[in-house]
C-alpha cells in the first residue's frame, strides 16, 4: 500500500461520514452548515498532518501545531449535539489533549535543540553515544514527546477522554474523530519511535514506555467493557482496545507499507463501527443494553450491520484487522518479539466478552424502521453499506499484498 491509496481511503471514509451527517441528522443536530464546515476543516487539518512527512524541525513543529488545531476543532464538534453532557466532555477532551500536547512540544524542543548542539548524523551518534553525554537530553525529550502524544492518542493513564468523547458525541463525530485523529498522531509519533530505537536500542526508553502503555490500555479496555451496559460506551471501548494495539504496532517500527496499511485499517474499521452503532441506537430509541433487550422488536438489518462491524473489528477473515494480526504475529516471530501475539489473543478475549453481552439482542424480533425515522435510517444504512464495502475491499487488498510478500 502506498500513501496515495491511504489518502483515497481517507477521502472515501470522510465523504460517507459527511453525507451521513448532512443528509441524515438527528433532531439535536441544528445549524448543519456551520458544523459541516467544521467537519471539513477537521479532516483537512488531518490530511495536512499526513502530508507533512519530512522529519525536520519545521515539519515536526508544523505537525504539532496542526494536531493541536484538531483538538480545538474536535472540542467544538463534540459539543455539536448540544446536550447537557456534551459541553463538559468537550472541555475534558480539550484539557487532556492540550495537556499532553504541551508535554510533547516540550519534548520536541529538547530533542531539536540537543541534536542541534551535538551536530552529528543520527547513525554516527547511535554508534558513538558514549562520547556524547549530552545525549541524555535527547532521551528525556523522546520520553516527553512520546508520552505527550500518547495522551492525544488516548493511551493509559490519559485514556479517560476516549469513552466520554466517543460515547456522548453524535455518532458521525465519533466516527470522524476516532478514524482520523489516531492516524494523525501515529504519523507524528512514528519518527520519534524510530529515533528512539536507533539511539537507545538496549535500554528501557520512551518507545518501550509506549509499548507498556499500549498493553495496559488493552487490558483496561477488556475489564471496562465487561461493566458497560451502554452500546455507545461499549463501542468506545472497542476503539480504546484498538488504540492500545496501535501503540504496539508503533513500537514494532515496521515498514512504511505496513504502517500505511495499519492506518487505513483504523480508518475503515472505526468509521463503520460508530456509524452502525448510531443506527441501532436510533432505531431502538435506547442505548442501554438491558432496555434494548426488553423492546418488542428491532430492525434486523441495522442490528446485523452493527454485529458484523464488531466481528470485522476483531476476528473475522476478510477484515483488515485479520490481516494486521497476521502481520503482527509474523513480525514478532521474525524479530524475536513473539510476545506480541498477546494482542490478537486479547482481541479474541475482548470479542468474547462483548459477544456475551450483545448476544441477547439477536433474540429480538425483526421489524422495519419506524415511519418517522425511516428516511434518516435508510440513508445511514446505505452509507454504512458503502463503508462495509470499503472495509472489505481494504481487507481483501491487504490479504493479497500479504500473499505477495509486500506486507
Amino acid at each position: 500500500m502506498n500513501f496515495d491509496i491511504l489518502l483515497g481511503i481517507g477521502a472515501g471514509v470522510f465523504v460517507l461520514i459527511f453525507l451521513t451527517y448532512v443528509l441524515a441528522p438527528t433532531k439535536n443536530q441544528t445549524n448543519l452548515l456551520f458544523w459541516s464546515v467544521l467537519l471539513i476543516i477537521c479532516v483537512a487539518i488531518n490530511f495536512a498532518v499526513w502530508i507533512i512527512r519530512d522529519w525536520n524541525e519545521e515539519g515536526t513543529t508544523l505537525q504539532w501545531v496542526l494536531i493541536e488545531a484538531t483538538t480545538f476543532v474536535g472540542a467544538l464538534l463534540i459539543s455539536s449535539s448540544r446536550t447537557e453532557k456534551s459541553f463538559p466532555i468537550a472541555w475534558k477532551f480539550l484539557l487532556i489533549n492540550s495537556f499532553g500536547l504541551g508535554i510533547a512540544f516540550l519534548g520536541i524542543i529538547l530533542i531539536r535543540s540537543s541534536l542541534h548542539v551535538i551536530n552529528q548524523p543520527i547513525d554516527f551518534l547511535a554508534a558513538n553515544s558514549a562520547s556524547h553525554p549530552e545525549i541524555i537530553w535527547v532521551e528525556i525529550g523522546l520520553w516527553l514527546a512520546i508520552f505527550g502524544y500518547s495522551a492525544k492518542l488516548g493511551l493509559f493513564p490519559n485514556h479517560v477522554w476516549i469513552e466520554d468523547t466517543y460515547g456522548e458525541s453524535p455518532s458521525q463525530v465519533s466516527s470522524l474523530l476516532s478514524s482520523f485523529i489516531p492516524v494523525s498522531v501515529c504519523f507524528a509519533l512514528r519518527p520519534f519511535v524510530h529515533l528512539d530505537h536507533q539511539l537507545f536500542p538496549h535500554t528501557f526508553s520512551g518507545a518501550d514506555g509506549l509499548l507498556v502503555l499500549g498493553i495496559l490500555t488493552i487490558f483496561l479496555s477488556i475489564f471496562a467493557v465487561y461493566d458497560r451496559d451502554d452500546i455507545r460506551r461499549i463501542s468506545a471501548k472497542v476503539a480504546l482496545f484498538h488504540t492500545g494495539a496501535l501503540a504496539v504496532f508503533l513500537w514494532m517500527d515496521l515498514s512504511e507499507t505496513v504502517f500505511l496499511f495499519m492506518m487505513a485499517t483504523n480508518l475503515v474499521v472505526k468509521s463503520l463501527l460508530f456509524i452502525s452503532m448510531g443506527i441501532v441506537r436510533m432505531d431502538a430509541g435506547k442505548r442501554e443494553l438491558h432496555k434494548i433487550i426488553q423492546v418488542d422488536s428491532i430492525n434486523k438489518s441495522a442490528l446485523s450491520l452493527f454485529i458484523l462491524a464488531l466481528f470485522l473489528a476483531f476476528v473475522m477473515p476478510g477484515s483488515p484487522i485479520f490481516v494486521t494480526d497476521i502481520i503482527l504475529i509474523k513480525a514478532g516471530q521474525s524479530g524475536g518479539k513473539a510476545f506480541v501475539i498477546l494482542v490478537p489473543i486479547l482481541g479474541i478475549v475482548f470479542f468474547g466478552v462483548m459477544l456475551y453481552k450483545l448476544a441477547p439482542l439477536l433474540n429480538i424480533k425483526g421489524r422495519p424502521f419506524s415511519k418517522d425515522l425511516s428516511t434518516i435510517l435508510r440513508i445511514r444504512m446505505t452509507n454504512g453499506f458503502f463503508l462495509l464495502l470499503l472495509l472489505l475491499s481494504t481487507g481483501c487488498w491487504g490479504f493479497y499484498l500479504l500473499l505477495q510478500g509486500v506486507l
